[in-house]
């Protein structure tokens, strides 16, 4: 078996397949992480060598030198683990926000950890708005696979008895900061929730690992493994097996085909020599990351696939989707004004969220359609941003920093967009990247729905505020660019029908069956929940049916 990537659908994968007895071959994009050389979490910035921001020739001969914001920083930059090798198109009108990590575990060393799961009114938001189109699984059944990933990887929550994200098997929640029980009073008052997220972060010791000891600069990597990440858990467990070979700097251009047209194996190009090297196998998973695996897929073009592989219904690459991510609203809380500071930096994100409340009883109450979440933070982070807000110089300055400083609060929206047939990724005609890879394109804009949403948050908070007796010191202008959230989801979107959709309800390509996808490509649309936890569930799902093939003799071990 072949697995390309080593995300958190990769990762799974890896785990599920080297357990059931199968031996596998990964293959990751870039090195190893390690995290005792790669993260540098316990540390203030003022004690690291660049003073939080970096080396500043670390872009220095590197084609694609933009950044990623949260997750690349001083803390994590480590070995060159985050993408600036190979560059990306954007079509006029576009800006879309790519950030990529290709050490192995990928985005899921460094994910906000939100775990909710989906429920019927996403899989079927289609019978109840009109749009888009139905999840080909309903809750009923892939609820055992939400089970096995929580108790795996470990969740921390709340029973919270809401429509929108159905329960599950948690560990005690991680604890409320001040500001978060005042809001939730406020909250009350305007008729949202606000309760405890769902959180893959361990608040209490669970399958060997630690419980979180609240260091608070998560999203940089954990040192520990308190948290889910393929580099504490699925990547460890699947090498325990001695059935894993793992490549590194293995960058996949294509999957190759038998005369048949059926996937026999993938070339890819060493990262060092920059040689194309090509290895085989009776089935292919693809868990290259969301887009990148539709990127793989375009290239693989062959007399049987011209337009890519398993693309007979036109659908490979289309219909991508996105979370709206942005502040619909800050300020400071007057009553903790002055407060003594707290270290309630406790997890850098997701302890609280407000789950969606909208649409829930009729699907058009609202000016839009379905419905987005909110996730708060504040009090005493790790750097006093709210310095902007404030005059003054000197003394004085550094005093009402500090009266402010467990004061400060703001919300994230998270906005799910809905499929359309002008957001899509193609391969770009012209242009190649430095291993002479055609690059992967862009085209994306933000849609009505989910700007009527942004609007609407605006006014929630400031209700919100008036509530909790804020003061608001305001609101971004516009959202976040496209990409920024990391959950991008539907260029390979599951389905019964193969006239439109690129894989069955298992997420294996109607059109090539031994060539499967383990990453949020399948889904057909997000929702206002996260995609990681779910990525790892339909992952389980997919890999349990696989198995099945190969007892069945449809696929032959090598």
């Amino acid at each position: 078996m072949i697995v390309v990537g080593t995300g958190a659908g990769g990762s799974t994968a890896l785990k599920v397949l080297c357990e059931a007895g199968l031996n596998v071959c990964a293959l990751n994009s870039g090195p190893r992480t390690v995290p005792e050389d790669d993260y540098r979490g316990h540390r203030q910035v003022y004690d690291l060598k660049f003073r939080g921001f970096g080396d500043p020739l670390r872009f220095a001969g590197k084609p694609h030198q933009e950044p990623y914001s949260v997750e690349e920083s001083e803390y994590s930059e480590g070995r060159d683990l985050f993408e600036h090798d190979i560059e990306y198109s954007n079509s006029p009108g576009t800006d879309w926000y790519w950030k990529r990590c290709k050490a192995t575990g990928g985005k899921a060393n460094f994910w906000g950890r939100s775990s909710a799961r989906f429920g019927d009114i996403d899989f079927k938001a289609a019978d109840l708005d009109g749009r888009g189109v139905n999840w080909p699984v309903d809750y009923a059944e892939i609820s055992p696979w939400f089970s096995k990933a929580e108790r795996y990887m470990g969740v921390a929550s709340t029973i919270q008895n809401r429509p929108s994200n159905p329960d599950g098997e948690y560990l005690p929640p991680m604890p409320f900061r001040c500001f978060d029980y005042i809001l939730q009073k406020a909250c009350e008052k305007i008729g949202v929730p606000y309760l405890p997220d769902r959180c893959a972060q361990l608040t209490v010791e669970h399958n060997n690992h630690p419980a979180c000891h609240y260091c608070g600069n998560c999203s940089r990597g954990c040192d520990v493994g308190s948290f889910f990440s393929p580099t504490w858990f699925t990547i460890p467990d699947a090498e325990a097996t001695k059935r894993l070979t793992l490549l590194t700097n293995a960058l996949v251009r294509a999957v190759l085909v038998d005369e048949d047209g059926h996937a026999k194996g993938v070339a890819y190009v060493d990262r060092n020599s920059k040689r194309e090297v090509e290895v085989y196998a009776s089935v292919v998973v693809l868990a290259a990351s969301c887009v990148e695996t539709a990127h793989i897929m375009l290239n693989s073009k062959s007399q049987h696939w011209p337009t890519g592989i398993a693309n007979s219904s036109g659908q490979l690459g289309r219909n991508l989707c996105e979370h709206l991510y942005g502040c619909p609203g800050y300020g400071y809380l007057p009553q903790l004004v002055g407060q003594p500071p707290t270290p309630d930096n406790i997890a850098d994100s997701t302890v609280s969220w407000m789950p969606r409340w909208q649409n829930l009883k009729n699907p058009h109450e609202e000016k839009f359609v379905r419905g987005y979440s909110v996730y708060m933070g504040g009090g005493c982070g790790e750097f006093p941003g709210h310095y902007r807000q404030l005059e003054g110089f000197g003394k004085q300055f550094k005093r009402e920093i500090k009266r402010y400083y467990p004061a400060t609060v703001g919300g994230l929206i998270q906005a799910p967009t809905l499929p359309s047939p002008t957001n899509y990724v193609d391969i770009d005609p012209e242009k190649k990247d430095i291993f002479g890879i055609p690059q992967l394109r862009f085209h994306f804009q933000w849609g009505e729905n989910e700007l009527l949403m942004w609007e609407h948050s605006k006014q929630v908070m400031i209700d919100l505020f008036k509530a909790a007796g804020g003061e608001m010191w305001g609101a971004d202008d516009v959202p976040n660019r496209p990409g920024t959230s990391l959950h991008e989801t539907g260029v390979c979107r599951f389905g019964d029908d193969p006239k439109n959709f690129v894989t069955n309800r298992w997420a294996q390509t109607h059109d090539v069956p031994n060539l499967y996808i383990c990453d949020a490509s399948i889904f057909p649309n997000c929702t206002d929940k996260t995609t990681t936890m779910p990525i790892v569930a339909f992952t389980m799902r997919t890999c349990d049916h696989m198995l099945e093939n190969f007892r069945k003799g449809q696929h032959k071990r090598v």
